[in-house]
């Protein structure tokens, strides 16, 4: 990776106030978790998510989190996907500044570079298969991938966020920036056979997106939907993800 290409990255202001986080972050280094993925009800793989990884970028550590998707064993002759990537964040912020990642998914196989500046709310991003040709995007807010969009709002300080109070967000799904917004309110669920207190956050516009965590020290991720998820060789589907194991890690970012 090139330094310059970094430090064209990192070295910027973002012009853009978002909702305040706690501190310390609810995240830390040697954070696991795994999720099992269904689709239209069906549970049809796994994903993988850690946040083990750093980088030095002069003189400043920036974590990177980790990600992978699978298909459930016996069902790899009918749909193989392994999609495998990371991405390196901004621990101030939670917002992404550069993501590679490796997609197979059936027939069709790729290999993406990411770059996102939140000063200019851009993602720059070159895929293997147009020769790394360079697209960009632009949204109004400082663009997100996913794995930064779920620690962004497990970091939130909802004390501080009023019910129903809107936190604009953009993300970028597949070649798409999405602009909308989410509002969140408190519930109680079912987790390791206890009631337990939680937060979910819901999108408006968008994907359709719900987030619900456990509010505790960690903000335990506990599902995910999707209402109009896009894969390959398919159309909108409906996407929910549970959560399957959780460890939390042990150091500070």
């Amino acid at each position: 990776m090139k330094t310059k290409i970094l430090f064209f990255l990192f070295m910027v202001s973002l012009g853009y106030a978002s909702p305040p986080l706690l501190s310390p972050l609810p995240l830390k280094y040697g954070e696991r978790l795994s999720f099992r993925i269904y689709i239209l009800g069906q549970y049809v793989g796994n994903h993988f998510m850690r946040i083990t990884g750093k980088t030095n970028i002069n003189g400043t550590v920036y974590p990177i989190v980790y990600g992978q998707t699978i298909t459930r064993e016996d069902l790899r002759h009918l749909y193989d996907m392994d999609d495998r990537d990371w991405t390196i964040f901004d621990r101030t912020t939670l917002f992404p500044l550069y993501n590679e990642r490796s997609v197979k998914e059936g027939k069709w196989e790729d290999f993406l570079k990411q770059e996102f500046v939140p000063s200019e709310k851009a993602c720059y991003y070159y895929h293997r298969t147009r020769n790394y040709q360079r697209n960009e995007l632009r949204a109004k807010y400082p663009i997100m991938d996913y794995n930064t969009l779920m620690l962004y709002f497990r970091s939130l300080d909802y004390t501080h966020i009023k019910e129903n109070e809107e936190i604009p967000v953009s993300y970028k799904h597949r070649d798409t920036a999405y602009e909308s917004s989410f509002t969140y309110r408190r519930l109680e669920v079912t987790y390791k056979k206890q009631k337990v207190p939680a937060i979910q956050v819901k999108e408006k516009g968008g994907l359709g997106i719900f987030f619900t965590m456990i509010d505790d020290e960690y903000r335990t991720p506990y599902e995910i939907r999707i209402g109009a998820f896009y894969i390959v060789g398919f159309r909108f589907v409906d996407l929910k993800v549970t959560i399957e194991n959780f460890q939390g890690g042990t150091t500070p970012l």
